[in-house]
């Protein structure tokens, strides 16, 4: 599985599962994949799964050496086999995803030759920020230089901000690399013929995990309230995902009424494809990273989104401009919301398209990348022909 040579310092980027773990990868695979071809000449890029059964594409054509080296956990009985690794590859810098930004691991690494730590934050929800001697603890704490990662990088601005105020990390150790997705559209699918739905109801879609987390039990009050309100229903209630709770969604939707106006398919392959025939989109969730690439995916498509006022979802909407954000909780701000979308046609497009530009301006993958790459450029600096200084 080795490819090239181990001779230049190593440049380590760690993954947390299986090589075939899937769709929720994909995005951290295309960043191991631009920092190997930004560091190529500098340094050895080096892939450690846990394991391997199968590579995604995106790797198999990177320039970057996948290994099998368990790096996913911190433990006393992993130590060691991580440290001879570090330092028969001569590793200098190591890139994590999803581990806090301190920890006494992050010391034995630099006695073992690391000298840059960066790590990137995708983990979703909002914390509590900590007060008196716990916050003097943890600022003093994430200032030991060997027990601090040398970059916290945030999946979005709001991650960055969630790093300063409740990690108590140092500001200037604090970055964003806001996520993005690409911009090329597969060919749209007949979303109404492919689930049966009558082709005269407007589709109100969600692509999501089916769990409470996502907010599903709260959409479906929601629709509950929207149909009580209107009398008939001229829409259709389609949630693409699998998950724990479908099963609980379904039961939950005919104890409601709604069998008839919602759909939960399960695990859709190809849901880009499906959101141009929305009409609009609906992410209740109860936490995001700011916000989730599913809602790019429905801005991107021409979906008004609609959202709940919570920081860590509605970090991507503008109120009025690119989706309608309500009240977090509140059926009624969620319903009016959905039903002001569905009774105006004009006001649907107007925000459809200006949510399609948003994204094109300023969530493109390619600019995610540029961030991600100048972050890099200076938190490890190339001397005398190495980034390894």
């Amino acid at each position: 599985m080795v490819r090239g040579s181990f001779a230049k310092p190593g440049l380590l980027l760690v993954a947390n599962w299986d090589s075939d773990v899937g769709y929720a990868w994909w995005l951290m695979e295309s960043y191991w994949a631009a920092l190997a071809e930004a560091y190529q000449g500098e340094m050895t890029p080096i892939l450690a799964y846990p394991s391997i059964s199968k590579l995604p594409e995106v790797i198999e054509n990177a320039p970057v050496s996948p290994v099998v080296a368990d790096f996913s956990r911190f433990s006393l009985a992993s130590l060691w086999m991580q440290l001879r690794f570090l330092r028969r590859n001569k590793v200098r810098v190591i890139y994590f995803s999803d581990r806090a930004p301190r920890h006494w691991v992050y010391a034995v690494y630099r006695l073992a030759g690391v000298r840059r730590i960066l790590i990137h934050d995708h983990t979703p929800g909002l914390r509590t920020r900590p007060k008196g001697i716990k916050r003097a603890l943890k600022t003093w704490m994430n200032r030991i230089p060997a027990y601090t990662a040398d970059a916290c990088i945030g999946a979005t601005e709001y991650i960055r901000e969630r790093f300063i105020q409740v990690g108590c990390v140092p500001r200037h150790k604090c970055f964003a690399a806001d996520n993005g997705i690409p911009l090329e559209r597969p060919e749209p699918q007949d979303t109404h013929e492919r689930f049966s739905i009558p082709t005269n109801k407007k589709l109100i879609v969600t692509a999501a995990r089916a769990n409470r987390y996502k907010g599903a039990l709260f959409a479906l009050e929601a629709l509950a309230e929207l149909k009580r309100a209107q009398g008939a229903a001229d829409w259709h209630y389609l949630y693409l995902g699998d998950g724990p709770d479908r099963d609980l969604l379904i039961q939950t939707a005919k104890d409601m009424g709604l069998e008839n106006e919602v759909s939960f398919p399960g695990r859709v392959a190809g849901v880009t494809a499906l959101l141009p025939q929305g009409s609009l989109a609906f992410h209740p969730s109860k936490g995001e990273v700011g916000y989730s690439l599913s809602i790019l995916e429905y801005m991107l498509c021409g979906l008004p989104v609609v959202v709940p006022d919570n920081p860590s979802v509605c970090g991507a909407t503008e109120h009025g401009k690119t989706g309608l954000i309500y009240k977090e909780g509140d059926v009624e701000s969620a319903s009016k919301a959905l039903a002001d979308l569905l009774g105006d046609t004009d006001l649907r497009d107007r925000i459809g398209k200006q949510a399609r530009r948003t994204v094109e301006d300023h969530y493109s993958l390619d600019q995610t990348h540029h961030k991600l790459l100048e972050i890099f450029n200076r938190i490890v600096p190339k001397v005398n022909g190495h980034g390894s200084a």
